[in-house]
């Protein structure tokens, strides 16, 4: 079930409306969340408490994605007030031109006299006069009333965009209180996963512990890329546009992150016997994370000893992997675009510092990021 649902969602759909893609697509997610559970099942007390630490980065990844989303929507709100407030100057001064105006038009008429529009007809002699007389005060008629209404037509927008403004402040104090919820939870989220850790570092008794954990990560790992080999076709219909071909680019794709490379593909890790079957570039948490070549994403969660990783089909058997991040920023399903930010940069999954875990992977085995990307 599983293997025909990522199957599906794979592939583009033709015969199938959006509604039926985003089911298959939800089916898809809760498989995937089913295999991340097994794949993370809890052995003991230890292990409980690294189920604790998976959640709390879970929940620390979430806030930080809605925080920078609450940002964007106060800073495109903070915005819509500016134009707000500048509109309303501009129709307030418009305003204060058409009073003026209408003035003049009153002045004007009030120095024909003090005499009533009637009178001053019967007054006219000359038939001439007459008509001019009152061709004028039809002209002076029309322009105030013109003029009342363009003025009685201010004072609507006014007041529209005096009530826009109000909505709109409310709607920003409301997101500045929803930010501050937020960063409290990061606070508290943080703090906890900060002494979870710490009591973590201090069960370590020695060396075998640690290199016990490390194989069970790798394996982990394994098994989550031995799954989706299976599934995923030898080649992955991408949409148009751009270079198709994650193989044709070997040598000049991009790194995903800014950093210092302190580990690379092969290097003896610092315990056991294990080496290094990717790269990891040390940086500063919440910098960007981008797709190295387009694909779509077919793995974005948590997985022990990783933290919150982020896998990427291309297609043609190759994927790419990125691990630790802080937060993703896409889902499984999502089509990414080469130079796409896809993840923050973070610490999750027991790193002892900022940085991002990159492997290139190859019908399932790990390939040299270095043959494949230009190191600056």
């Amino acid at each position: 079930m599983f293997c025909c649902l990522l199957f599906t969602v794979l592939h583009p759909v033709h015969a199938t409306d959006s509604a039926q893609e985003e089911a298959r697509l939800q089916k898809l997610r809760a498989r995937i969340g089913a295999l991340q559970e097994k794949l993370n099942e809890t052995r003991g007390q230890r292990d409980a408490v690294r189920e604790e630490i998976r959640d709390l980065e879970r929940r620390i990844g979430g806030l930080l994605q809605s925080s920078r989303q609450t940002e964007t929507r106060q800073r495109r709100n903070e915005g819509k007030l500016q134009n707000l407030r500048e509109q309303a100057a501009r129709e307030r001064g418009g305003l204060d031109t058409q009073r003026q105006q209408l003035g003049r038009q009153i002045r004007a008429a009030y120095v024909m006299g003090h005499q009533e529009y009637p009178k001053m007809l019967l007054n006219q002699e000359n038939p001439a006069g007459v008509a001019r007389v009152l061709t004028y005060y039809q002209y002076l008629n029309r322009a105030r009333t013109e003029r009342i209404t363009d003025i009685q037509a201010s004072l609507s927008r006014l007041e529209a965009l005096d009530r826009q403004i109000r909505e709109q402040s409310q709607e920003l104090e409301v997101l500045r209180a929803t930010q501050r919820e937020q960063k409290t939870a990061l606070e508290i989220s943080r703090a906890r996963r900060g002494e979870l850790l710490a009591s973590l570092s201090r069960e370590v008794h020695g060396h075998s512990q640690e290199i016990e954990r490390l194989h069970a990560d790798e394996k982990r790992l394994e098994q989550l890329i031995e799954e989706l080999k299976t599934v995923l076709p030898e080649t992955t219909p991408l949409p148009p546009g751009g270079e198709k071909h994650f193989a044709r680019l070997r040598g000049r794709l991009p790194l995903p992150t800014h950093g210092r490379i302190i580990a690379r593909y092969g290097a003896q890790k610092n315990v056991g016997n294990l080496k290094w079957r990717g790269l990891f570039i040390a940086g500063h948490e919440g910098q960007n994370v981008i797709a190295v070549f387009r694909g779509r994403v077919v793995f974005a969660d948590w997985l022990r000893g990783f933290g919150l990783l982020l896998i990427l089909d291309h297609g043609d058997g190759y994927m790419t992997l990125y691990g630790h991040n802080q937060s993703l920023h896409r889902g499984v399903g999502d089509w990414v675009e080469a130079g796409e930010t896809i993840a923050s940069l973070g610490n999750t999954g027991d790193v002892a510092q900022p940085g991002l875990y990159f492997e290139i992977r190859q019908s399932g085995d790990p390939r040299d990021p270095l043959i494949w990307c230009k190191a600056r």
